[in-house]
């Protein structure tokens, strides 16, 4: 968001004008990589109290947030998202090494993801492709 005010703005009028139920969140990261800090600064971003007076626009929060990130998305192409979070524990990957995401050693930092990446396929889906 490289300029908060009219991000605001744009967000504003279509939470208004469209409604929350009908923004979904996409990106060209098949492009462009990871798209993990657009990610993070929406989650982090707010609509001013001044624009909520001044132009009528809602809130931005985190329910609203979470619809636009994933389950008005899931909604449309009839998902039905996981309700229970998962916990991931030490144990679990003492026992399951080849489950868990690695990040390429050899990239540029250019190309380097801002989250985790799996470096070659979890050994059950490797299984599977072989």
């Amino acid at each position: 968001m490289r300029d908060p005010t009219q991000a605001a703005h744009v967000l504003g009028k279509l939470l208004r004008y469209v409604g929350e139920n009908n923004i979904l969140w996409g990106t060209d990261c098949i492009f462009y990589g990871s798209p993990q800090d657009q990610i993070q600064a929406f989650r982090a971003f707010q609509i001013s109290r001044e624009f909520q007076e001044r132009y009528r626009y809602p809130a931005l929060t985190p329910k609203i947030k979470a619809k636009i990130l994933g389950l008005n998305g899931a909604r449309v192409y009839g998902v039905k998202p996981k309700t229970v979070k998962c916990h991931f524990t030490p144990a679990r990957a003492r026992r399951d090494p080849d489950d868990l995401p690695v990040s390429p050693p050899n990239l540029r930092p250019t190309q380097r993801t801002r989250g985790e990446t799996p470096a070659r396929p979890p050994s059950r889906l490797a299984r599977l492709i072989h």
